[in-house]
């Protein structure tokens, strides 16, 4: 019997209980700093580079958290509840809060992504591009945002192959529901149809850096000066970042830019600098999901043909059958950080030096 009414029912429940407490109080009072609750850390590293010292910013997840698998307790649904602000990726990632956001409402929920243009993902792999279905205008603010990262970062705007505008990602779970746009059109995404991890691209961590600035300033228009300075800031970190990765990974020879991951959250980088992402383990854009003995040997016959030196697997994610695909083809087990930064000292405690961390592994494992 499934937990999942039960469960919920009991989250639900302390929500109401903290929403009594607090409903006497304003959103954000002005003798107070502004809350804000990301999903999880890498998100919430940005989110601190644009806050500073205005805001506090807390993520719910804790490292090390796998987030594909990641539920919240009563406890943490209370502190998205008191939050001033929910910071989530979108397109499907924080599959474990779907329920509860939409449940409740989610009016304090903000969706960092909203203009970064997102991939697809086709059969439980990349499609190598955008595909029509996924294709919406994009809104005057967005292309300001653009125009700004990709300036900063000196990149061609047609530079890599990034993927396709999505526009507002209303349906938090990208797939299996529909949504309107701006010219109320409905568009429909088949389950798990987008890629959530766009972070691996800098330029999409600078769109983030944007929105977080902008959602900020809105409710805090008293530090909406602190917030700018600190974003158009930390966009300069990010093209001192992009330049170095660029370095890395453009030292590879061509021949041996092919990878096998052990999902699919290396998308965005590859297409950016340049790799040829030419397998993963665990089909789809999440972890919830196995591959088939079929999907297994498809993949070994992959690794042979390509002569891939490594296979890049996570530290928030088994690689049990990435170790036997090893076994089998003589590649080596690289472990990346993907969906958490590591815990403080271990080299990849921010998001800068989580990608710095991640490119040149991959750079020493390929050369």
């Amino acid at each position: 019997m499934s937990r999942k009414p039960f469960f919920t029912g009991i989250v639900l429940a302390a929500l109401l209980v903290s929403l009594v407490v607090t409903a006497a109080a304003p959103a954000h009072a002005q003798d107070r700093r502004l809350r804000v609750v990301a999903s999880f850390s890498i998100l919430a590293d940005v989110a601190r580079n644009v806050a500073g010292d205005a805001a506090d910013v807390a993520s719910l997840m804790p490292l090390g958290a796998n987030p594909h698998a990641f539920t919240p307790s009563a406890r943490d649904v209370v502190a998205l509840s008191e939050a001033d602000v929910v910071l989530i990726v979108g397109a499907g990632y924080e599959e474990g809060l779907i329920d509860v956001l939409q449940e409740t409402g989610g009016d304090n929920v903000r969706v960092a992504s909203d203009c970064v243009p997102i991939r697809p993902v086709s059969g439980g792999e990349s499609t190598g591009g955008p595909g029509e279905d996924h294709a919406h205008e994009e809104t005057d603010a967005c292309e300001a945002h653009h125009e700004a990262v990709y300036g900063a970062l000196g990149i061609d705007e047609d530079e890599g192959d990034a993927g396709e505008f999505l526009g507002v990602l209303a349906d938090l779970a990208c797939g299996g529901e529909t949504h309107d746009d701006a010219g109320g059109d409905e568009h429909a995404h088949a389950a798990g149809s987008c890629d959530p991890h766009v972070w691996t691209d800098p330029a999409n961590a600078g769109l983030w850096a944007l929105m977080i600035r902008d959602v900020l300033a809105e409710l805090d228009p008293a530090n909406a000066d602190v917030y700018a300075a600190n974003a158009e800031a930390y966009l300069g970190e990010l093209a001192a970042l992009h330049q170095d990765i660029g370095a890395l990974i453009g030292a590879i020879p061509a021949d041996r830019r092919a990878i096998v991951t052990n999902h699919l959250a290396f998308n965005y980088l590859a297409g950016r600098y340049g790799l040829e992402l030419v397998g993963v383990v665990i089909p789809g854009g999440s972890t919830t999901s196995e591959p088939s003995v079929q999907q297994v040997l498809g993949l070994i016959e992959t690794v042979q043909e390509y002569d891939v030196p490594a296979i890049f697997t996570e530290t928030t994610v088994s690689e049990s059958i990435a170790q036997q695909i090893a076994g089998e083809t003589g590649a080596q087990i690289v472990r990346l950080y993907t969906g958490s930064l590591s815990q403080p000292g271990d080299g990849a405690d921010t998001y800068l030096t989580y990608m710095r961390y991640n490119a040149g592994a991959i750079a020493e494992a390929l050369e």
